[in-house]
């Protein structure tokens, strides 16, 4: 891959983790209204992990992951794999993804969040 197509990626990659950051953190909220206090960093991880009502979530989180993966030294992606990622960022950012719970999901936290509709902003700019 080019220099400059892995500058993009580890752009998008940030941008997504922000945006990540923001939508776990207002998950955490509303989980926590509905069920109490979450008592530890190590249960909220568990939770994050294995809780459905951060499943959807999991989503963005394993794209930033084959996206540092594929900018990383040690096992570089091709030009081609590096704009599959970028579509795959573009699906997912676009509610096109077939998951249509992860669709209405998404949609409904960027109508609730103002911070996330500015990441989510930023995001969609490093997929065009």
């Amino acid at each position: 891959m080019t220099d400059e197509t892995r500058e993009l990626l580890k752009n998008l990659s940030r941008a997504m983790l922000r945006l990540h950051k923001t939508l776990l953190d207002a998950s955490k909220i509303e989980y926590e209204a509905k069920y109490g206090t979450i008592k530890s960093k190590n249960q909220y991880f568990q939770l994050v992990i294995d809780d459905a009502h951060f499943a959807w979530l999991r989503k963005i989180s394993s794209l930033i992951a084959l996206i540092d993966e594929a900018v990383s030294v040690r096992r570089p992606a091709t030009e081609n794999e590096a704009q599959g990622l970028f579509n795959e960022a573009k699906v997912l950012l676009n509610f096109q993804d077939l998951d249509e719970e992860f669709n209405a999901k998404f949609q409904t936290a960027l109508q609730n969040n103002a911070d996330a509709v500015l990441n989510y902003n930023e995001t969609l700019g490093f997929t065009n």
